[in-house]
């Protein structure tokens, strides 16, 4: 359902898939709808936001916040090693911060003009724990690499494979987002804990939420829109928007016209290897 078309600024990629998961001991569990989860005062925190923060205007994105959250963490306890080597409070609290960029409230502290709600949700997330911890303490503990884990499994949440070469906490943010999408179920998961939680946050209004949510950043934003995946609800569902002009294939043919214009006796040869210029051959 998500697929995105740019994201940008991985120069913490590299560095992340050198560094190690970060272990941070037990922690208190509670049970929600049947999955055994992380409960800290900062995930109590989230989960209370989002139960109120969405209640008015998108109930429909606290569900889903909540499936995206317990599909992953089900998938999480099917495996003991894996488990071990997660942070469990990142992949929490990242895995119900992850819209935080599609919110539609007036003047919302969460949204810009200017990026796509993945940039927006990752950069927001990140603010929204210094905040809290800078009010209820813990700051310590969440510094900037955690803050990266968090803000990394955000942004790449619909750069299909580019989270599989940054932090495993990261990537398991991204994978939790994937469990809403599926084609079949999970394994992972497991049928009663797929029944467990539908039962408890229903996936009703999924899709009719996520595609007004989606055609409504096309008429608020446009221009954040146009070289993503949102343009084609812009182009199917709002009146007078048109991507076509300004799409990367748009911007690399004025560039090549213009550059043939300015030089038009430079010849252009590209010579061709044996493989036929195909590199996976």
């Amino acid at each position: 359902m998500k697929f995105s078309s740019i994201v940008s600024g991985l120069a913490l990629a590299s560095a992340a898939v050198a560094s190690p998961a970060c272990k941070r001991g037990k922690y208190p569990t509670t049970t929600v709808a049947g999955i055994e989860v992380i409960d800290t005062p900062i995930v109590r925190a989230v989960r209370t936001f989002i139960e109120t923060y969405y209640k008015d205007y998108q109930p429909y994105l606290t569900n889903h916040l909540y499936r995206t959250w317990l599909f992953g963490a089900a998938a999480i306890n099917s495996n003991a090693t894996l488990k071990a080597e997660l942070d469990l409070e990142v992949h929490a609290v990242g895995s119900m911060l992850h819209d935080l960029g599609w919110d539609i409230k007036p003047h919302s502290p969460y949204v810009t003009a200017d990026y796509s709600f993945e940039i927006d949700s990752g950069r927001f997330a990140m603010e929204w724990i210094k905040n809290w911890t800078a009010i209820n303490g813990g700051a310590d503990e969440w510094d900037e690499v955690r803050l990266q884990k968090v803000n990394l499994g955000i942004m790449l949440q619909t750069f299909i494979g580019a989270p599989d070469f940054v932090f495993l906490d990261s990537q398991w943010i991204t994978k939790s987002v994937g469990f809403e999408f599926p084609v079949g179920e999970s394994p992972l998961i497991g049928s009663t804990n797929y029944n467990n939680i539908w039962a408890a946050y229903s996936n009703d209004t999924l899709f009719r939420g996520t595609n007004y949510t989606f055609t409504n950043m096309a008429v608020y934003k446009p221009e954040a829109t146009y070289k993503t995946f949102l343009s084609d609800f812009g182009n199917n569902y709002v009146p007078g928007y048109n991507s076509t002009d300004y799409t990367l294939f748009a911007l690399i043919q004025a560039g090549l016209d213009g550059e043939v214009a300015e030089y038009p006796d430079v010849p252009f040869v590209q010579k061709i290897p044996p493989n036929g210029g195909n590199p996976l051959m």
